[in-house]
């Protein structure tokens, strides 16, 4: 069975070796660093399931040391504090920057052990709850893929079963007609595919517990890009109003940024008129990034989307656009991996407004005071 790992950090060779001996004793691999700069070596190279980390160090300190580790995206692995320091404003700076937990030294092996395992089962609670979550998901995603496939197959079957029966009765104009319906449902069933194909390319970067985060993607540059393109392919350049200023930078691969604001972009423009300005703005506030998408269309799926309920067996499926509830499933379940929200309101008169809040990432957090001496 794999051991697991521990990186401990701290620039007192005795205490170092001794904290090393016990935590072995007690059958952790562990790896160790005499100062933050080392840490951040030894934790790439590694990949350790928790730190356990000095404050007061030479050339990078334990204040130093977590926030370049959670600017560079790794954010899951638990922390724990060890340090001589006990004043209160010290433990509170630690907490911000993301310290699970601060241990005062001298500290007990036995209170060193209940906090590493407390930790680590925390960790575990966490990620049988992610993962159940994903699997609740994902059976919702079959489920109504299922009902959107069924339902568009049966309109071409429909259509067929029409024409085979009642062709030697129709004219030439309604023949036309019922080989365009067959045209309009194959292409829906093309979207259903392509959606489908969507959702396990993106599929892969919904791993629940990895710190592999190496991409790191400009929100407002993705949301310039799409919208000015999707704007480009209705011909409708003159109603786009963009107000992105705000910006930040999500650990995750564009891909999968695009595949989120496509959907929504495309559904601002498709079920709203020419002339009819079609707005995205972004903003900050208490540390929860928004992006607000709003048409001013008249549109029949505006109940629809309104009480939209994703993922969910009994969801009221458009008619004239089956693929939007799949869709909007899959812009639902990027949402949620990323920790967001997605919200649907009626614009007024007339229209839908989308939005889509995200926590701000540690890294686009204000910087916070650095008290450590």
């Amino acid at each position: 069975m794999k051991k697991t790992k521990l990186l401990l950090i701290d620039d007192e060779k005795p205490l170092l070796q001794n904290l090393k001996q016990i935590l072995e004793f007690e059958d952790f691999e562990v790896v160790t660093a005499g100062n933050g700069i080392e840490g951040l070596t030894q934790y790439e190279k590694e990949s350790p399931d928790l730190v356990i980390c000095d404050i007061m160090m030479p050339e990078m300190d334990g204040y130093g040391f977590i926030r370049n580790l959670r600017t560079k995206g790794y954010t899951s692995t638990p922390f724990i504090f060890l340090t001589a320091k006990s004043d209160y404003d010290d433990l509170r700076e630690g907490m911000n920057f993301g310290a699970d937990d601060y241990l005062v030294k001298p500290v007990k092996s036995s209170q060193l052990l209940e906090a590493i395992n407390t930790r680590l089962q925390r960790k575990r609670e966490i990620n049988k709850k992610l993962e159940i979550q994903l699997s609740q998901i994902e059976n919702g995603f079959r489920l109504i893929t299922d009902k959107e496939f069924f339902a568009t197959v049966y309109d071409i079957i429909g259509y067929l079963h029409l024409l085979k029966s009642k062709h030697h009765l129709l004219d030439e104009e309604s023949l036309q007609e019922y080989f365009g319906y067959m045209e309009k449902s194959s292409n829906r069933l093309l979207s259903l595919l392509r959606k489908v194909k969507n959702w396990h390319e993106q599929e892969k970067n919904l791993v629940l517990d990895s710190d592999d985060k190496s991409n790191s993607t400009s929100v407002k540059e993705v949301l310039e890009r799409i919208a000015n393109g999707t704007a480009k392919n209705y011909n409708r350049e003159k109603d786009l109003v963009s107000n992105i200023d705000a910006d930040i930078n999500l650990h995750v691969n564009a891909g999968f940024i695009e595949t989120l604001f496509n959907e929504l972009l495309d559904n601002a423009f498709k079920f709203s008129q020419k002339g009819n300005p079609v707005s995205i703005g972004t903003s900050i506030k208490d540390s929860t990034y928004s992006i607000v998408i709003a048409d001013c269309g008249k549109s029949n799926n505006y109940d629809s989307l309104i009480n939209f309920k994703p993922l969910n067996k009994n969801a009221k499926i458009p008619q004239n656009d089956p693929g939007l509830g799949l869709g909007l499933a899959i812009v639902d379940l990027l949402v949620k991996s990323i920790n967001g929200e997605l919200k649907f309101e009626k614009n007024s008169p007339y229209g839908i407004i989308v939005t889509v809040n995200i926590p701000v990432p540690f890294d686009d957090e204000p910087p916070m005071k650095n008290n450590a001496a």
